[in-house]
């Protein structure tokens, strides 16, 4: 096959490598990946990617139309949605990407937790990956403030009133982002900063050091045939093609779902309405069900110790069951002990929604 040609009549091999890429682009179209990457019981990561990108492209598009500032930003949040072609399907994107994305997140760990995927050489790869989860929530915080709604404004105050009751830090960290005693311009901009700029520089590094060390310790072995060679396949183009099918299909239903069941917009932020109560939203149920149990003194057992001991749980699980089994029917202990963890989250949950969302207000 002849190289292809420029306009300048150079081939895009000599282009190539006038810019320095040739050597980069040869050792990409070498790499080869094991053939089961993206299956359909091993593609939660691959989804997980799917999704980061899709919010960074709808959060690209959303920052040109939109105005760090009080009121404003309300009003520009709105002109984005309602008179942009197909601004209402983009923020849609936006919304429901990052629901998504934390259902996913979740079956991501599970299935890892599952098959024993923090098992040695692994150990590392686990762990990049929990900090990566912790770093997401961040994002849905930062950005619920950014339409200057009556529900963004007033959750992040509910959230400001938990973070303070953090011993130590607490009432720095409120300082830090909110710029000042209330909630104004100010804490808007702060916000808008770490959701556009500073979050998603740290994210990207995060997600590069996890795929580092993915590329270094390899994926967890099947449950199996765990000592039998493992077919590898060109990464390119065999699994950007099926990460692309991936793409375009995620893309394609988040459009349609945003389509027909736009994302919530509500009245434009009022702080002197203290009358407003706004409903926790799904993924933080549980925390908020246990600042309900732990109340008073008591507050910073549900706000920092629990949490707090249940992230380094997580995270030390590799260092706490070390031994080489894998299969789940050999870590019954071990499973058992997640399964407690889990069914005490869901009842928080379940017990938060009745409180929040079914219990009307007195």
């Amino acid at each position: 096959m002849e190289p292809s040609m420029d306009r300048t009549g150079n081939s895009s091999e000599t282009l190539l490598e006038r810019l320095g890429l040739a050597g980069l682009v040869a050792r990409v179209r070498e790499l080869e990946v094991p053939s089961d990457g993206l299956t359909w019981n091993r593609f939660c990561g691959s989804l997980l990617f799917v999704l980061v990108v899709l919010l960074f492209l709808s959060g690209a598009f959303l920052a040109f139309y939109y105005t760090p500032a009080p009121g404003v930003a309300y009003d520009s949040v709105d002109h984005a949605q309602f008179n942009i072609p197909f601004g209402d399907v983009v923020r849609g994107i936006h919304y429901y990407g990052w629901n998504l994305l934390l259902v996913v997140m979740g079956l991501h760990l599970v299935r890892a937790f599952l098959v024993g995927g923090y098992k040695p050489p692994r150990e590392f790869v686990w762990v990049s990956g929990v900090v990566v989860m912790l770093v997401v929530p961040a994002f849905i915080i930062t950005g619920d403030l950014l339409p200057w709604d009556q529900k963004g404004y007033w959750s992040t105050q509910v959230r400001n009133s938990i973070m303070a009751t953090v011993p130590v830090l607490g009432d720095f960290l409120v300082r830090m982002l909110q710029g000042g005693p209330r909630t104004g311009i100010v804490a808007l901009t702060r916000f808008y900063v770490l959701h556009t700029i500073i979050l998603p520089a740290l994210l990207v590094f995060l997600i590069g050091a996890h795929l580092h060390l993915l590329s270094h310790r390899g994926l967890s072995s099947p449950l199996t045939g765990a000592n039998t060679a493992r077919k590898r396949v060109p990464l390119v183009p065999n699994m950007i093609n099926r990460w692309l099918v991936l793409f375009i299909a995620v893309t394609v239903i988040l459009g349609l779902v945003s389509w027909y069941w736009p994302a919530p917009l509500g009245d434009p932020a009022d702080p002197t309405d203290s009358t407003f109560v706004p409903k926790p939203e799904w993924w933080v149920l549980p925390l908020n069900q246990l600042v309900a149990i732990f109340r008073g003194p008591l507050t910073a057992i549900a706000t920092a110790i629990v949490p707090a001991a249940l992230v380094g749980l997580i995270m030390a699980l590799p260092f706490i069951d070390r031994s080489k089994e894998q299969h789940p029917s050999r870590r019954k202990k071990i499973l058992l002990l997640g399964s407690a963890i889990a069914v005490i989250l869901l009842a928080l949950a379940v017990m938060g929604y009745i409180e929040h969302h079914l219990t009307p207000l007195e």
